[in-house]
């Protein structure tokens, strides 16, 4: 037998000698890890703030690792990327329990497959947290769901107090469009809240078009409204500044997370000024927390966090932070430490979680200036 062949037929016994260690090793790396599961839209139609929210969660649980995991042992994040598609969200939460072995799923942006993928985690005995998901409350699929994010409704109340509160405004004139099923909800919770604290609303209309902005215009002039409640997407948003003021409406114009937007400041630049919003987080926070974690996630990312990240930031956090106070943690050992905690340092507002899963959270009350946006204040439903 010559050299080469010695050295080839050495290395292959070696090989196959490795391979059972090369296994046993693998074994004993998953055993001693904690997983993190994510069913997140990073490709299709939700992509872009898909991905900055698990960017947000990524760099949660980075840096806890690099602190030490928890108690130890370090943190896997399992994504599975449900390319934006509704129906896969469920199927994909299974996946990532029975084969990747995950505690706690996050959820998605979309509330639709948020539930989906809560379900599931529900009928394996998983904790799901939902980071996001706005439209409807996610916690009533069972007792394993959290979600650590305001829901639509909410922010609305959450302006509706502040108006009455800390603005003074007596009489309200709400407005919206109406073939947006979202913003017919949020219209409704605004009523009630700005009513429950003593106010009135002298309004309520709808407009399809451009068209109907006019006539919607002096409507509320006529109404003698000191606040116009007008939920709507950024589009609509700029549009109906820039009718209002057009229509010489004197009202503070109130508005919903779709007023949250460069395209706003864009197209009505000048008639955004002194229109006040709410939304999770903000750039115009003092905090130091809030500075540390846009500097840390521009370092990692190389880009601007978004309302997303900030929000799957601290989802992850918290989760993280409570796990770590978990001797035998399992799913059911985290839910009941996660049941009656809070997240004090949050950089999209403190929030707690009470022992029926209820959350208790300010929304951040904006408004813009002619430089940009300053923080208003903060409200809790």
């Amino acid at each position: 037998m010559d050299y080469a062949r010695g050295v080839r037929e050495g290395l292959s016994r070696r090989g196959v000698l490795a391979l059972p260690l090369l296994a046993a090793c693998n074994r004993f790396r998953r055993a001693n890890e904690v997983v993190f599961g994510e069913v997140a839209a990073r490709t299709g139609e939700r992509a872009l703030w898909g991905e900055d929210l698990h960017r947000g969660i990524e760099l949660a649980i980075a840096q806890h690792n690099a602190r030490g995991g928890l108690n130890g042992r370090p943190v896997r994040l399992a994504v599975a990327d449900d390319e934006s598609h509704e129906e896969r969200a469920g199927n994909l939460a299974t996946r990532l329990i029975d084969r990747e072995s995950a505690i706690v799923i996050f959820g998605e942006l979309s509330s639709a497959a948020t539930e989906k993928a809560a379900l599931a985690a529900q009928r394996r005995g998983a904790v799901f947290v939902s980071p996001a998901a706005a439209g409807r409350d996610v916690t009533r699929v069972g007792d394993m769901v959290f979600r650590t994010a305001l829901l639509d409704g909410e922010h609305a109340s959450a302006l509706a107090r502040f108006a009455r509160q800390s603005l003074q405004r007596r009489r309200a004139a709400i407005v919206y469009r109406r073939s947006s099923l979202l913003n017919v909800g949020m219209a409704d919770a605004f009523a009630l809240a700005f009513r429950a604290g003593g106010g009135e609303v002298v309004l309520r209309d709808s407009y399809d078009g451009d068209a109907d902005l006019v006539r919607l215009v002096g409507r509320v002039r006529a109404s003698g409204a000191d606040a116009v409640y007008a939920p709507a997407d950024a589009t609509d948003a700029g549009r109906m500044a820039v009718a209002m003021r057009q229509g010489r409406v004197g009202a503070q114009i109130l508005g919903s997370d779709g007023w949250s937007s460069n395209e706003v400041r864009r197209f009505a630049q000048e008639a955004a000024v002194g229109v006040v919003f709410t939304d999770a987080f903000t750039y115009a926070s003092p905090r130091a927390e809030v500075e540390t974690f846009v500097t840390a996630f521009r370092e990692r990312h190389r880009a601007q966090p978004g309302t997303f990240a900030a929000l799957g930031y601290d989802a992850a956090r918290w989760v993280l932070q409570t796990a770590q106070r978990v001797r035998q943690l399992d799913a059911h050992a985290l839910r009941e430490a996660l049941l009656g905690s809070r997240l004090d340092d949050a950089v999209a507002n403190a929030f707690s979680v009470d022992p029926r899963r209820s959350l208790t959270r300010a929304a951040c009350v904006l408004r813009y200036t002619r430089d940009g946006v300053e923080l208003a204040g903060a409200m809790n439903p």
